[in-house]
C-alpha cells in the first residue's frame, strides 16, 4: 500500500541530507550569517553543539514578515530564477537548511525585534523579541525526538572538535569579518579583521606544528581565474593532508585533482610522508562552478579545471626552484632524471609533438589546446599488444662497482620500517618503502609484467580531460597504462601494469582528475601505481622477503627514489665507536 507520508516525517527523511552532526548546523548557520553581509558574527557552543548552537550577528536582518518563510523548505532570498543558480555569489541557496534544523531540534530565530519558535517542525507563532540589529539564531536539543539518530552522536568533546574545524575553515575565505567562538562559556577563538595572511596565519597557529614566520603569499591571474596562494615554506610541514585547504569562491571544497597537484609539485622539496601547510584560494567566473551537487556543497565541478591545475602547478614550482638555496633544484633535477622520455613506438596521433620539460617554469596564461580529431583503429587490440610486447632500449648507466662487488649481512628490520644491513665497516639503514617505489617505477618503467585487460576498462570524461588525453594519453602509456578513445569523451583502458591488476578504479579515477600540466600527470600516476603496490612502512618482513628487497637495492644505479631523494642511510664503524665513547 503507497501511503502519503507526515510532513514531519518527510521532512525529517530530507533533514538527513543537511544535519548529521552539530558541525553541519553550525556549517549553515555560519552561511546565512556570512550571506547577510555581517562584519562581526558570533557563535556559542554548549556541550559539544548537542544541547545549543547560537550564532549572531550583526547584518541586514529578517523582516518581521519573512520570519514565517524562514522555516519552509526551498524558500530563500538567495536565488530567485535558474539563472541565478549559475552566478552564485552567495554561501547558501537551496532555502533547505533552515527547514532541516527546524525539523530536528527546537530552532528559535530573533531579528527585527521579533522572535518565531519551530518545535521540531511545528511552527510557533511571531512574539516579541529583543534582538533589534542582526539576527540571532538558537538550535537547541539536537536529535532530542530522533533517538535513534541521537545515539550516533559523539562524546561532546568530539563534536565540539568538529564545530571548531567548521568554525575556522569558515573564517578562511571572509578575513573583512570579525569572528569569535565561545565554547561552554568561555572565549575560545577570537579572529578580528584582517589581511588574508593574517587570517591564514592565525587559523594555521591552532596546530602546534605550524611556525608563523613559514608562509609565504602568492597571486597570479589568467582571466577570469584568480588564484591566490598561502602556504609554509618546506622547513614546515605537516605528516598528513589536513592543513592543505582548497577554497572556490571563498567556499572550502574537496577537490581530490587540485590537492594532487599540490602534493605532487611540493613532492622533491619535502621529506616523505610530508605535506606543507597550504591554502588556495580560487577565484572564478561563477557561471564556471556548479556548487549545486549535494547540500553539504563541500563539492564542486569546476569547468575551467584543467588551467587551475597548470597555473597552480606553475605558481609552486616557480617558487620552489626559484629559491635561494639549490637543495630543491639539485632534487627537481634528480627526479627529472627518473622521467626522461621512452620511445615506446608510434603515438596515434603522430603529428602532435610531445613537450619536453624544462626546469624553468613559464608564467604565461595556460590555455587548453584544441585537439586534432582522433579515429581509433579498428585493431586497436592487436596494435596494443604489438606495442606492449616492446622492451624500451633505454641505455642504463653503469652500475656502480661498490654495489656490485659489495658483501653484506641482513642483520634485521627495525620499527617495521627500516631494513638494517651490515656492508663491511658501515651500517646501511633502507626504508623499505621508498626503496620498493624505486624498484616497482624501474619495473613499470620497462615495462616488465605489463596485463591486457580481458575486458578493456570503459570510462567518460569531461571536455577538458578529453582534450589533454587526446594530446598526451602517450604519458600513461610509459607505465604500461594503454588508453584507446571511442569516441567524444568516452575512453578505454586496455592495459595496467601487472602490480595494479584489481586497482582500474583507482587509475582511472586519477586520470580523470590529473589534467593540465604533464610532468604532473606522469609522476601522479606512479603515486597512485606506488601506493597500491609498494610495501608500505610498518609492514612486517620476512627475512626471505627482506634479503629478496636488499638485493634488488645493491642492484641499482642509485639509492634514490623516484622523488630524487636518497632512501638509505648510513654509519661507519668509525662513528659509532666514536658515538659511545669507545676507542677505535
Amino acid at each position: 500500500m503507497i501511503r502519503r507520508l507526515d510532513s514531519v516525517v518527510a521532512s525529517r527523511i530530507a533533514a538527513g541530507e543537511v544535519v548529521d552532526k552539530p558541525s553541519s548546523v553550525l556549517r549553515e548557520l555560519l552561511d546565512n550569517a556570512i550571506d547577510s553581509q555581517a562584519t562581526k558574527v558570533s557563535v556559542y557552543i554548549e556541550e559539544g553543539g548537542i544541547k545549543s548552537i547560537r550564532v549572531t550577528d550583526n547584518g541586514s536582518g529578517i523582516p518581521e514578515e519573512d520570519l514565517p518563510l524562514a522555516f519552509e523548505r526551498h524558500c530563500t532570498s538567495k536565488i530567485a530564477t535558474l539563472d541565478d543558480l549559475f552566478a552564485l555569489r552567495t554561501l547558501g541557496f537551496r532555502g533547505e537548511a533552515l527547514s532541516s534544523i527546524a525539523s530536528c531540534s527546537i530552532l528559535t530565530i530573533e531579528s527585527s525585534g521579533c522572535s518565531l519558535c519551530c518545535n521540531n517542525g511545528i511552527l510557533g507563532e511571531v512574539r516579541l523579541g529583543s534582538v533589534i540589529e542582526g539576527t540571532s539564531v538558537i538550535m537547541e536539543d539536537l536529535f532530542e525526538n530522533i533517538p535513534a539518530r541521537k545515539q550516533f552522536l559523539r562524546r561532546p568533546t568530539s563534536e565540539a572538535a568538529d564545530c571548531k574545524k567548521v568554525f575556522l575553515e569558515k573564517a578562511l575565505g571572509f578575513e573583512n569579518v570579525e569572528l569569535l567562538l565561545f565554547i561552554d562559556g568561555k572565549l575560545f577563538i577570537r579572529l578580528p579583521k584582517q589581511s588574508k595572511l593574517e587570517r591564514v596565519q592565525d587559523i594555521f597557529a591552532q596546530d602546534r606544528s605550524f611556525v608563523k614566520s613559514s608562509l609565504v603569499e602568492l597571486t597570479r591571474e589568467a582571466d577570469p581565474i584568480r588564484l591566490h596562494l598561502v602556504f609554509s615554506t618546506p622547513d614546515c610541514y605537516k605528516r598528513d593532508r589536513t592543513q592543505i585547504k582548497i577554497l572556490v569562491n571563498n567556499r572550502i571544497v574537496d577537490n581530490y585533482a587540485l590537492a594532487t597537484a599540490i602534493t605532487n609539485a611540493y613532492s622533491a622539496a619535502l621529506p616523505g610522508g610530508a605535506f606543507p601547510f597550504f591554502c588556495l584560494f580560487i577565484e572564478d567566473s561563477p557561471t564556471l562552478v556548479d556548487f549545486n551537487i549535494h547540500p553539504s556543497k563541500r563539492e564542486c565541478k569546476i569547468r575551467n579545471q584543467s588551467t587551475v591545475y597548470a597555473l597552480l602547478t606553475s605558481m609552486i614550482r616557480d617558487y620552489l626552484y626559484n629559491r635561494s638555496e639549490n637543495t630543491y633544484k639539485n632534487l627537481m633535477e634528480k627526479q627529472e632524471s627518473f622521467f626522461d622520455s621512452v620511445d615506446l613506438g608510434e603515438k596515434e596521433t603522430p603529428q602532435i609533438q610531445k613537450p619536453v620539460y624544462k626546469p624553468v617554469y613559464t608564467q604565461t596564461t595556460p590555455t587548453t589546446p584544441t585537439a586534432p580529431a582522433f579515429r581509433p583503429d579498428p585493431k586497436w587490440f592487436e596494435a596494443a599488444k604489438t606495442v606492449l610486447s616492446k622492451k624500451p632500449e633505454v641505455e642504463k648507466p653503469e652500475k656502480e662497482k661498490p654495489h656490485e662487488e659489495r658483501t653484506w649481512r641482513y642483520i634485521g628490520q627495525v620499527f617495521n620500517t627500516f631494513l638494517v644491513v651490515e656492508t663491511g665497516e658501515e651500517l646501511l639503514f633502507i626504508d623499505q618503502h621508498a626503496a620498493h617505489e624505486r624498484i616497482l617505477y624501474d619495473e613499470i618503467r620497462e615495462l616488465k609484467d605489463v596485463q591486457p585487460l580481458m575486458l578493456p576498462y570503459v570510462f567518460d570524461t569531461d571536455r577538458s580531460t578529453d582534450d589533454f588525453l587526446l594530446e598526451n594519453s602517450y604519458i600513461y602509456r610509459e607505465f604500461g597504462v594503454e588508453l584507446v578513445r571511442n569516441k567524444s569523451m568516452q575512453w578505454e583502458m586496455i592495459s595496467v601494469p601487472a602490480v595494479c591488476r584489481k586497482n582500474e578504479e583507482e587509475i582511472v579515477k586519477y586520470i580523470t582528475t590529473a589534467t593540465g600540466d604533464v610532468e604532473s600527470a606522469r609522476k601522479g600516476l606512479f603515486a597512485v601505481i606506488a601506493c597500491h603496490a609498494a610495501i608500505k612502512a610498518g609492514d612486517v618482513l620476512d627475512s626471505i622477503t627482506a634479503r629478496a628487497l636488499i638485493e634488488k637495492v645493491f642492484n641499482l644505479d642509485q639509492m634514490l627514489c623516484p622523488h630524487g631523494r636518497s632512501f638509505t642511510f648510513k654509519i661507519t664503524k668509525e662513528e659509532l665507536y666514536k658515538a659511545v665513547g669507545r676507542i677505535v
